[in-house]
């Protein structure tokens, strides 16, 4: 098996805000491998978001800060870059899909202009004059700047003091060549009319208009490692289904990588290779699709999956896992479900389980593929 391209190692996550120290994320461990799609369920304030910022370094720190682990993208540990190179790493390698887009395109910039500012600088990386992440920051010299048009300050940063004026000018494309390439992201996300609304504003298109243009911006830089944060829950549940059959369309489509974020389990059943669940702040079951879903070893996993929606009436009523979630703030002790888990028992409140291998339910599983944190995990079948 090859090396993974991202590697979380035990990461922790804090938010220092008024009412305390809220532990976001704790000791989660996970690795995605080249070509695979790994999907992160959990309900609302799991932490799954948190995790999906953490990784490119979004999260606003402070007050969030990483309180121990490793986050390694391409054998460095991003954990260890100053927050002011995080730049050159999501300008060459990590791609972003935000979960509501109106938030994050610029209302003063047309869909040419936004896109454009991610093939330039996947550009400058392809001839060579980006500064590669892994051997530090040359802070740019506006003195030497190239006189051919850089459409953004953010394209700019990550070209390197000294980057010859010569080579950019042999080497730059014209507007019209970035024209053709935007209309091929465009026609990529499957968007009818790619002429008329490459020249359109943000608020002139519709939600599932301006999730498209946030994923043909991700893809643009051709990135090694896509991560798709709830990409669909701010729309509508037509759009959503579009946008969904897009998503599958173009996981078949690129050579990147994918870190999945979502509450939806069907969305995850349909797009993910591996499923890992978050709960308070843990990943407590990890595994293939199809095995964790045929064969939960978690209990909450197991009454996760008996809580979604029937078809039928005659499938019986709708069922709710007692309890509420926990505050992070003062996390219960032990194993962080015990208060609301059927099989609970004193060692679950004293000790917190690991995220051991389970025996897998087919011959076709990895015998270490199947993994729950669950002192009990052989019992979870047996529960209604």
């Amino acid at each position: 098996m090859t090396e993974p391209i991202l590697r979380v190692q035990n990461l922790s996550i804090t938010y220092t805000v008024g009412a305390g120290v809220f532990q976001a994320v704790s000791d989660v461990s996970l690795d995605i491998y080249p070509g695979q799609v790994v999907g992160i369920v959990g309900e609302t304030g799991c932490g799954k978001s948190t995790l999906a910022q953490a990784i490119p370094r979004l999260m606003p720190e402070p007050p969030a800060s990483i309180g121990s682990g490793k986050i390694i993208f391409r054998g460095t540990d991003l954990v260890q870059v100053p927050k002011r190179k995080m730049p050159m790493v999501r300008g060459t390698g990590i791609g972003m899909i935000f979960q509501e887009p109106l938030n994050s395109l610029n209302p003063a910039y047309r869909v040419f202009d936004q896109i454009v500012e991610s093939i330039q600088i996947r550009h400058f990386r392809e001839i060579g004059v980006v500064k590669s992440f892994q051997g530090g920051e040359v802070p740019f010299d506006y003195s030497k700047r190239p006189t051919t048009k850089v459409s953004s300050a953010l394209t700019r940063s990550v070209i390197p003091e000294g980057a010859a004026e010569e080579i950019v000018k042999q080497r730059i494309r014209t507007r019209s060549d970035y024209r053709k390439e935007v209309l091929d992201y465009l026609r990529l996300v499957r968007i009818n009319d790619p002429e008329t609304i490459i020249d359109l504003y943000p608020h002139e298109l519709s939600g599932g208009m301006r999730q498209r243009i946030m994923i043909a911006m991700a893809l643009s830089e051709k990135p090694s490692l896509l991560i798709a944060d709830e990409p669909t829950s701010a729309l509508d549940v037509t759009i959503q289904a579009q946008v969904l059959t897009l998503m599958k369309d173009l996981i078949d489509e690129v050579d990147a990588s994918i870190l999945f974020i979502s509450h939806d389990l069907g969305v995850i059943a349909e797009t993910a290779d591996e499923i890992g669940v978050m709960y308070a702040g843990r990943i407590i079951e990890y595994g293939p699709v199809d095995e964790v879903f045929r064969s939960p070893r978690h209990p909450y996993t197991k009454m996760l999956l008996a809580a979604a929606p029937r078809i039928y009436k005659s499938d019986g009523s709708l069922r709710s896992i007692p309890g509420n979630v926990p505050n992070l703030s003062r996390p219960p002790s032990g194993c962080r479900f015990h208060p609301r888990c059927p099989l609970a028992r004193p060692v679950c409140k004293e000790k917190t389980p690991p995220l051991a291998p389970v025996t897998p339910s087919g011959p076709d599983t990895p015998p270490d593929a199947h993994r729950s944190a669950c002192f009990f995990s052989e019992e979870v079948p047996g529960l209604p």
